[in-house]
Order: C-alpha cells, then structure tokens, then sequence
C-alpha cells in the first residue's frame, strides 16, 4: 500500500470531491497515519458542467478532464478515480489519452449490485438529467430493471435539489434539497424501486440512508471500499 498513490480528479463538484476523500478515510482500517493511501487530489471546478454538456446547453468537459488528468499521470499516479457519476460519460474520451488506468465507478457500482444485493430487480435511480439522458446505468445496469423519477420529479425535485438556488452546487446540504430528495426517493420506492441508487456523487451531501425504508446505495462509500480493499491486496 504504501508505494500505491491514488489520482483524484476531482472538482464536480468540490464538495463531493471532498466527500469522498472523507469516505477513503474511513474505509482504511489505519492505526496511524501511514497506514492511509498516498492521494493526490487536483480539485479542479473550472471543467465545465457535464450535464449541460450532455443535454446540449455548455461545452464538453472533455478537454479540461483530459488535461487534468494529463497532470496527475506527471505526478504518478498509480490510477485515477473520477468522483463524479456524470462524467463518466466522457470516461472512455479521457482514457485514450492517459496511460493510466481509470477506475470505473459504474462498474465498481454494479459489482456491488450483483454481490450484496443479488435479489435486487428494480433499481431506483436518483441522479442529474445529464446521466439520465446519457444512458451510462442502462449500459452497466442493462440486467436490472431500472425506474427513473418521472419528469416532474426529476426537474423539481432532483434537479432542484442539486441546480436550484437552495440547492447542493450552492452550498445547503439540509432543508430544501433533503426533502426533496426524500420526497423524489419516495416517489421512486412508489414505482416499485426495491433500492435507491444514489446516482450523482453529491446527492449523500444532502440525502441520508435513513430517509427511505429501502435499502439505499451511496457511491462514494462504496467505491472507497472498493479501492481499499483493492490496494490492500497489491
């Protein structure tokens, strides 16, 4: 572990950037504080919003990532993981331009799926009408049955929680965005979600476990597990 240094591109956004580093914390069994991962975060907010990017409203975000992840490669980095669920859209862009690896949250996400919930059918999405609209779960997730909020949900409710002026991107992590993310969650257990995906990397900011009585996926927990446990077994 200790010659193992992990790339964060982060910055979409700094918060859930963040967010994640508190969970690779967490997710390292550590007497000391060598026993942690070597990490190197570049927290870059100026990459350019992926959903605008994907829904045809802002530019690609893909030169920014690219370079960005160009930096971490000269520094070292053993892999890169992206703590953004959005732009994994342009994953596969960004790799043919880096010799190192990118680790794949969608699929970490879906080996998850298939190990610790293998009854599971009906998946609840909760994510930005930027990853709807780019049908990155409906590829990773092509064996489940995947519900989505309906339309007004998702504009009033999902976005709102993350885009609107009370919102996640603007700093209120209580109030307005959890209730309408509980409420949006809700919605989904009511067209039959047997478990919640927590599909943008920013929605745990503000949307706890316990506010739905289904069990409920938070993706940055779970891909600091993963890495853990993978670095552990180098």
């Amino acid at each position: 572990m200790k010659d193992y240094i992990l790339g964060v591109l982060g910055g979409m956004g700094p918060e859930a950037t963040s967010y994640f580093f508190q969970q690779l914390i967490k997710a390292t069994p550590a007497q000391k504080d060598a026993d942690h991962i070597k990490t190197i975060i570049y927290n870059n907010p100026q990459i350019p919003d992926r959903t605008q990017a994907i829904v045809g409203k802002g530019i690609t975000p893909a030169n920014e990532m690219i370079q960005t992840a160009l930096a971490l490669e000269k520094i070292g980095v053993n892999e890169i993981f992206i703590p953004c669920i959005t732009a994994h859209f342009f994953v596969q862009e960004v790799q043919q331009y880096i010799h190192t690896p990118i680790l794949n949250l969608l699929k970490i996400l879906q080996q998850y799926l298939k190990i610790n919930h293998q009854d599971v059918v009906k998946v609840g999405i909760l994510c930005t009408t930027g990853t709807k609209n780019s049908q990155i779960f409906d590829r990773e997730l092509e064996t489940y049955h995947l519900i989505y909020p309906d339309d007004f949900y998702q504009e009033n409710y999902v976005m709102e929680a993350v885009y609107g002026e009370k919102g996640i991107k603007a700093g209120f992590t209580t109030g307005i965005p959890s209730e309408k993310l509980a409420e949006a969650a809700k919605h989904l257990k009511e067209k039959g979600a047997e478990i919640i995906m927590m599909g943008c990397t920013e929605i745990p900011l503000a949307f706890r476990e316990d506010m739905i009585d289904i069990p409920v996926m938070n993706a940055l927990k779970i891909a600091a597990e993963y890495i853990v446990e993978r670095v552990k077994k180098q």
